[in-house]
């Protein structure tokens, strides 16, 4: 006689039970796949992905009841009958719910075992150590390892970490595992340098941080003349080891030297440590001086266009000399040699930066992609040109692969927190600035970024405060362009608070021009101008007005194509009551730097002539561009309106609460 066991299994199977289970298993298995592989791509919330698993397996045991209950036939779903030959008693049935809770726990274990998503081909290379005797050879040093970094981004078949990231660790007491954890890598090289003379000695050994075992280990003595013979043999004992291929092009960009003069590679790897500092001048004299030795040494023609066209960029020298210096500088590059990945990328930034040419500037970096596909600069680039084109979806795509290339960039999670931001993903934004402040807590960047991003999604002057504080206590610096960074945004948050005494007292020491390096032009004066509006003393803010009128004139002459000056000017030429030359200095500052152009400073643009509008009575046209910039990604918001007194005048307004409804809620 059968054992109730046999007799219930025989049921499963009759009932179709275990067809049913497998069936809603395979489409498990795949909506898991699709969680895992595109909410993040698609920047879908993390909870509704687990919103998703837990009714999967809620539905599993749902599923199986039905299956046991009912059948599809001919007449439609029927409820199954029990087997003629022994129905199941109670023991059966017990058996039934055990079987059922065991599946469940089973696929329950099966969704919570996190996948390992490490990409196999994966490798960092970390700082090499120094063990010259001169210990002046730390540049040396570093730039082997950034060249053994750039050579293996030049295989396609593995996922290469960014030096910025990976120069973090040196003499870190980390281990291996940690830091491949903290990488998102599986592989480590590490080793050292040691020069003497016109020799240098390199030993390097390559880690699988998962299993510490170690793959390959190798130890090169040569002349200085052969260095670059030496740092393609790493880069293919690397691939070798990881069993990465390596096409035919790839290799000859390997084996391809940059230069036959020792001393101009010396004067260019100093160069890229002067970069690396942001003492960009000194970078262009060893660039130059390299040049002087090699004037065929197109990698260092365009290092040095990177250079001039991020001096040009961030108004360190705005002039078209400087913009001159850049192309030149890039076509010489690429005379001398067409194919090389760096020029093409310069060439992007050249386009990108000087030009705003964004078409030409994509179509340059997926020509640099082609012989550095792990080069994350250029995935960073393609997103912050895919922002100023106002795709900010295409953007994050961009931004979130240079990321993963280079997980440890203060810079790049500060830019990507930029990105949610304009697109009003404030709870990603603040993530991503808490997360550039971690990776760097002496830079003021993501500080100023997290504060202006409390006043933006909720209006919280007392969370911004803290931001600024906690700034203020690790004794983060402004960049060289942001001078008085700091005393106004404190004013500026006093300012909102009411207490303009106090925000007088913290523009006391800021200078007297304040330069963002592209957004704004800000004048000490201007704030000013406004505490002293809202104490009730006309005489004073019109004086000040007036101060910052000369002023902004006097940097019109200089450079009257530049944006920013004209929205200044339309301000306060509004503040001081001059309505018609207000409107058309901010019409200009919007056509010269249209939004079509340029996504991100042109709304800047328009919502300085949104503000000038306000301040000469034109409301009417105020909330024509208001509701322009809230449709639109951009910094204007619903808590900023109600914050800042600039728009108090528009707050009655039937449009202006009809248009808080619409984006934020009731005033």
């Amino acid at each position: 006689m059968p054992s109730s066991f046999s007799i219930f299994i025989d049921e499963l199977r009759r009932r179709r039970v275990f067809r049913v289970a497998a069936f809603y298993g395979g489409i498990a298995f795949v909506i898991v796949q699709i969680i895992d592989g595109a909410f993040d791509y698609l920047h879908i919330p993390e909870w509704f992905g687990t919103a998703i698993i837990v009714l999967l397996i809620i539905g599993f045991p749902i599923a199986m009841g039905l299956a046991w209950a009912f059948d599809i036939t001919e007449k439609g779903i029927v409820r199954t009958r029990g087997h003629s030959k022994g129905k199941p008693g109670t023991s059966n049935r017990a058996l039934i719910g055990v079987a059922i809770l065991a599946i469940i726990v089973a696929v329950w274990g099966w969704l919570r075992t996190p996948a390992d998503t490490t990409p196999d081909k994966s490798i960092a290379v970390l700082p090499f150590v120094n063990y010259s005797e001169a210990r002046d050879n730390e540049w040396f040093t570093d730039g082997v390892t950034e060249e053994i970094i750039s050579q293996l981004s030049k295989i396609s078949d593995l996922r290469v970490i960014s030096s910025t990231s990976s120069r973090q660790y040196k003499g870190t007491g980390k281990s291996l595992r940690e830091i491949g954890d903290e990488l998102g890598v599986a592989h480590l090289l590490e080793g050292n340098v040691r020069r003497a003379g016109d020799r240098v000695r390199i030993a390097a050994q390559l880690i699988d941080v998962r299993t510490d075992a170690h793959l390959w280990s190798g130890e090169y003595d040569r002349v200085i003349e052969d260095i670059f013979d030496l740092q393609s043999e790493v880069a293919r004992q690397i691939a070798a080891a990881l069993e990465a291929e390596l096409t035919e092009q790839e290799a000859a960009r390997i084996d391809k030297a940059p230069t036959d003069n020792p001393e101009a590679y010396d004067f260019y790897l100093r160069a890229q440590d002067y970069k690396s500092q942001r003492k960009w001048q000194i970078a262009i004299q060893m660039l130059e001086q390299s040049l002087a030795l090699d004037p065929a040494f197109a990698l260092a023609h365009a290092s040095l266009s990177g250079t001039h066209t991020w001096i040009y960029f961030s108004h360190e020298d705005h002039t078209p000399e400087r913009l001159a210096l850049a192309r030149a500088a890039v076509d010489q590059a690429l005379a001398l040699d067409p194919d090389l990945s760096e020029a093409h990328f310069a060439l992007g930034v050249y386009y990108y930066q000087g030009q705003l040419d964004y078409d030409h500037a994509l179509q340059e970096f997926a020509i640099t992609l082609q012989g550095l596909p792990s080069h994350a600069p250029t995935y960073a680039y393609i997103g912050y040109v895919y922002r100023r084109k106002g795709d900010l979806e295409k953007a994050l795509v961009h931004q979130l692969k240079a990321v993963e290339r280079d997980p440890r960039s203060s810079f790049l999670a500060d830019n990507l927190g930029e990105t949610y931001h304009l697109m009003r993903h404030y709870a990603e934004a603040e993530r991503y600035y808490t997360r550039a402040i971690s990776l760097a807590p002496d830079v003021l960047e993501p500080y100023f970024e997290k504060a202006e991003l409390f006043l933006a999604a909720a209006g919280d002057v007392s969370k911004a405060r803290g931001v600024v504080d906690a700034a203020l206590q690790v004794g983060a610096t402004a960049p060289p362009e942001r001078p008085g960074a700091i005393p106004f945004l404190q004013a500026r948050l006093d300012f909102l608070e009411g207490d303009y005494r106090l925000a007088l007292e913290q523009l006391a020491p800021a200078p007297a021009l304040l330069l963002d390096d592209q957004f704004d032009y800000l004048s000490r004066s201007q704030l000013v101008t406004r505490i002293y509006a809202r104490l009730g003393q006309g005489a004073l803010a019109r004086a000040a007005y007036d101060s910052a009128r000369g002023m902004i004139e006097a940097q019109l002459q200089e450079d009257p194509a530049d944006s920013r000056y004209h929205s200044a000017l339309g301000l306060v030429y509004a503040g001081l009551g001059r309505k018609e030359e207000a409107v058309q200095a901010g019409q200009r500052a919007v056509a010269l730097l249209p939004i079509s152009q340029e996504a991100w400073r042109g709304y800047t643009r328009e919502l300085d002539l949104a503000k000038i509008y306000v301040m000469v009575g034109e409301h009417d046209l105020a909330l024509e561009r208001i509701a322009y910039l809230l449709s639109i990604p951009g910094t204007l918001s619903v808590p900023l309106l109600r914050l800042e007194p600039v728009w108090e005048p528009l707050r009655e307004h039937p449009r202006f609460q009809a248009l808080v409804v619409e984006y934020g809620g009731n005033l």
